[in-house]
């Protein structure tokens, strides 16, 4: 099971308090594969961009699975990935993060 998070203008203290709430409500159980959008604007003022995937990468530091940030999917900067929900897929950290569709998204 792969879980997109994405979120748009949130601090990093805000995405680290989100993902514990989450995470204390069991809703990472079960939970293979971690994919996280762009996360755009997501800073707080004299902060770097990399802070939240440093707090991202901390409160899942516990997580065997692979996690790929910066996915264009949901609020993006441009090129919007269409997500498929429900269907068979697979998350490679080879040389770059690599999702993969085991089964088609549509049936005509």
């Amino acid at each position: 099971k792969l879980l997109f998070i994405e979120d748009v203008a949130a601090k990093p203290y805000q995405v680290d308090r989100m993902l514990r709430q989450m995470l204390l409500a069991g809703k990472f159980d079960g939970v293979t594969g971690l994919i996280f959008g762009e996360m755009l604007e997501c800073t707080s003022p004299g902060t770097s961009a990399d802070l939240v995937d440093e707090v991202i990468l901390r409160v899942f530091d516990w997580f065997e699975g692979p996690i790929a940030i910066g996915l264009r999917s949901g609020h993006v900067s441009h090129g919007n990935v269409t997500l498929p929900l429900g269907i068979e897929a697979e998350l490679s950290l080879e040389e770059e993060p690599v999702l993969r569709y085991l089964e088609p998204a549509v049936q005509v």
